[in-house]
Formats: structure tokens, sequence, C-alpha cells
């Protein structure tokens, strides 16, 4: 299973994308970023990889955004990597 999530240094702006993602109709969630992507508040918003592109100028936007990530997870556990 893979999946997106954008990763901000604000827990504030972190809810702001959230929401902005649930008003335009796209699954989300809010989750505790992965330690292995040491970075961030701690909170970021999980969605599909299928629609980064529709929201990635959008959440780029955020004062305090850090990246996005693509996590892969398997049975070994989750891999965490910078796209």
């Amino acid at each position: 299973m893979e999946y997106v999530i954008a990763v901000y240094r604000s827990r504030n702006v972190t809810i702001q994308a959230y929401n902005y993602l649930l008003s335009k109709g796209i699954t989300c969630a809010l989750i505790s970023t992965p330690r292995s992507a040491n970075v961030g508040c701690g909170l970021s918003v999980k969605f599909s990889r299928d629609v980064l592109s529709n929201v990635r100028y959008t959440l780029e936007r955020g004062e305090t955004f850090v990246g996005f990530f693509l996590a892969r997870v398997n049975y070994g556990g989750t891999t965490i990597t910078r796209i």
C-alpha cells in the first residue's frame, strides 16, 4: 500500500490543509507524522497518491511547508521517501 503525506512545521497549517482538502471532496486524514520522516510538527495530512498532482500547488503554498513524502507499507514496516 502507498500513500502520500504532506508535512508542515505548524500544526495549525496542517489542520488548514486538511480542511481545505475535505472542502474539495478529497478523501484525506490527519495522522501522526512517521518518525522515519524525521521532520515537521508531528502531524501530517495523509491522502492518496492519485490526487497528488491535483493538490500539489495549493498545499505547497503553506508557509511552513516541509514537503511531500511517499509512504510504502510492507511487511517490514513503513518506508518514507521525500518526493
